[in-house]
């Protein structure tokens, strides 16, 4: 988050000519961008641990305990 930060701050400040008012909104606009794809990323990586088939050894615990 702190990346975005230094971007947003970054891209704002060669923008608009050393504007400190306009620095910290474009530093504040990095970390909010930065903050949803962090999300996204995690959002993904937890649906796709869902869809994993079970793992083998799961599966011969129930066969054990069928049998």
């Amino acid at each position: 988050m702190f990346s975005g930060y230094l971007v947003g701050y970054a891209a704002f400040r060669a923008l608009f000519s050393h504007n400190p008012v306009m620095n910290a909104a474009g530093g504040i606009l990095g970390l909010v961008c930065a903050m949803l794809v962090e999300t996204l990323l995690f959002i993904i990586r937890t649906s796709s641990h869902d869809l994993r088939p079970p793992s083998s050894s799961t599966s011969r615990m129930k066969k054990k305990k069928n049998q």
